[in-house]
């Protein structure tokens, strides 16, 4: 079920029977030598997807890039200005909104546009747009913090995580051959955020933050995906049950 494989009559003929849409968000940025670029984009990409395909509701295409300045001393990495990543978000939901959606549920992978959305989402609501525009952060489900606190412990940390890396190797395996899988240290030095580039390279020098990405596997990937997945899913039958004024 995704936007990008349908033709615009199919789109209408979707839009007769359903009002609802996923727009998954991520960032392209550094994850430590242990995880991909892509990593927040891929992982929200493949929720959603699979919430699309069991719900037999649109998933839009992916928002890749978003707001990751503090990644900026770390070679790949590609990042919006926050006025940029506002406007993208409140133009999407415009455009939704023009063509019958009254339900666009935004599937977030990266705890640095969670600001920007929630403005974008508002900046929309004052113009009088009608419809439900919810945020949901992947690993804020309650279901998926237990789990990755079962799997992973303190050693979760909160960038560079085990269980984002473990999705990633679940939904592209073939990606991982040379990547880093050594142990290593897991340090907890006093910081402040935010921190610039230079800072939180300073800070963090690998890109890791207080994390242990080596005890990643696909096999937890799936079962974390599987988890997020469902627990999405219960997330958007209880918005597909609210009257919407």
């Amino acid at each position: 079920m995704l936007l990008e494989n349908q033709n615009y009559l199919e789109v209408e003929t979707y839009l007769e029977q359903h009002d609802i849409i996923l727009v998954p968000v991520g960032s392209v940025e550094q994850h430590s030598p242990y995880g991909l670029m892509g990593t927040d984009f891929l992982v929200v990409e493949g929720i959603a997807g699979m919430v699309g395909k069991a719900m037999n509701i649109l998933v839009a295409p992916t928002i890749c890039y978003g707001i990751s300045s503090h990644h900026m001393a770390f070679k790949g990495t590609i990042t919006l200005q926050t006025d940029t990543f506002v406007a993208v978000v409140a133009d999407v939901v415009r455009s939704l909104v023009a063509h019958g959606f009254k339900r666009i549920v935004f599937i977030n992978g990266h705890g640095g546009n969670v600001s920007g959305i929630n403005v974008a989402l508002a900046r929309v609501k004052m113009e009088q747009l009608p419809g439900i525009f919810q945020l949901i952060s992947w690993y804020e489900l309650d279901e998926v913090r237990k789990a990755v606190a079962e799997l992973f412990g303190e050693r979760e940390g909160s960038h560079a995580t085990p269980s984002e890396v473990a999705v990633t190797r679940y939904l592209r395996p073939e990606e991982f051959s040379g990547k880093a899988v050594s142990e290593k240290d897991v340090e907890h030095p006093n910081f402040y955020w935010p921190l610039s580039s230079r800072e939180f390279r300073r800070v963090f020098p690998d890109g890791r933050i207080q994390s242990a990405p080596w005890m990643a596997t696909a096999d937890k990937g799936k079962k974390i995906a599987t988890i997020a997945a469902t627990a999405l899913q219960e997330k958007l039958e209880e918005i597909l049950t609210v009257k919407i004024g």
